[in-house]
């Protein structure tokens, strides 16, 4: 079988793991919570960007006594029978589970809106910011590596919180941290459509750990599986550059990780020879990675010894 369809299998298994990438106790039931229907309070503006598998609009929410962007997030998905009320409803129900958390680095759902596309859409707050992808490519040149370091700990502290929640992210990648008009991140399940389509190999393929491809049996995200996206996520901060960014294909950055190939050290100022040692230690053996909260330490070290 050629590598490229062995490949795609691969993935086909992967992706279908990400609908069970919230592990919830009893006080994070969805049920405990219900996504608001604000379809008839939303005014859509325009279309500014998507993936292969959903389309992002910027919008309008509007009430009796003010006004406010947002961003709705749409399934780009095509119904066949029954499947797409069900998809529709786990869609409702993660995004429900997300509403329940409370920290100031986690961007949670504001509701949710029909008429965007064959799903319901998912609402969220405006951030002006961007992605963590674009941020970077747009401010490259003028973030310090202090500022970098703030949001290499605001993201730590999110992910923190979430394992503590035990709540595994599962997804996290560049276009899954969202930036404010601040310049401060949250973390979002905001490419939670990748649970929707295996037919691509997608872009979080960059992040991904290597104990993700197994193309024997479904192998679910950990909370160690999440360290390793972080590893990647300060890699990228650090760069201003995607993992394996020298490699245009995804499926040749596949072939890279399937070999055990790990990000390249980029000879960028702002990574000292401790910062890559610890980024190794996030990408080394699931047993052998550190927790998000160590992580967390080892950000607000950083922080402090520049700030002093």
């Amino acid at each position: 079988m050629p590598l490229l369809h062995v490949l795609l299998r691969v993935w086909q298994s992967l992706l279908t793991s990400f609908g069970t990438n919230i592990q919830r106790n009893d006080h994070l039931n969805a049920s405990h919570s219900h996504l608001r229907n604000l379809t008839s309070k939303i005014r859509k503006l325009r279309w500014i960007g998507g993936t292969s598998s959903a389309n992002v609009y910027e919008a309008v929410y509007s009430t009796a006594t003010t006004s406010k962007q947002i961003a709705v997030k749409s399934l780009r998905i095509e119904i066949f029978g029954n499947r797409g009320q069900s998809e529709g409803e786990e869609l409702l129900i993660r995004a429900n589970a997300w509403m329940t958390l409370q920290h100031d680095n986690i961007l949670v759902p504001i509701g949710f809106a029909d008429g965007f596309g064959p799903l319901p859409s998912i609402v969220y707050d405006w951030m002006p910011g961007g992605t963590l992808t674009s941020y970077l490519e747009e401010n490259s040149d003028s973030l310090s590596v202090l500022q970098r370091f703030y949001l290499i700990k605001q993201i730590a502290s999110g992910l923190c919180y979430l394992h503590h929640k035990n709540v595994v992210h599962g997804n996290l990648h560049g276009n899954n941290v969202l930036i404010d008009a601040m310049g401060v991140a949250y973390l979002a399940d905001y490419d939670i459509t990748a649970t929707h389509r295996g037919q691509h190999i997608p872009p979080s393929v960059r992040w991904a750990a290597p104990e993700r491809f197994d193309s024997q049996n479904v192998v679910a995200p950990t909370t160690k599986s999440d360290v390793y996206s972080l590893g990647s996520i300060i890699y990228q901060i650090l760069t201003s550059r995607q993992p394996y960014y020298e490699v245009k294909s995804r499926s040749k950055v596949s072939i890279e990780i399937l070999n055990g190939n790990r990000p390249s050290r980029s000879h960028d100022t702002h990574i000292a020879d401790h910062h890559w040692l610890f980024m190794q230690r996030c990408w080394s053996v699931p047993e052998n990675r550190p927790s998000a909260a160590e992580v967390l330490r080892f950000s607000q070290t950083e922080v402090e010894l520049l700030i002093t």
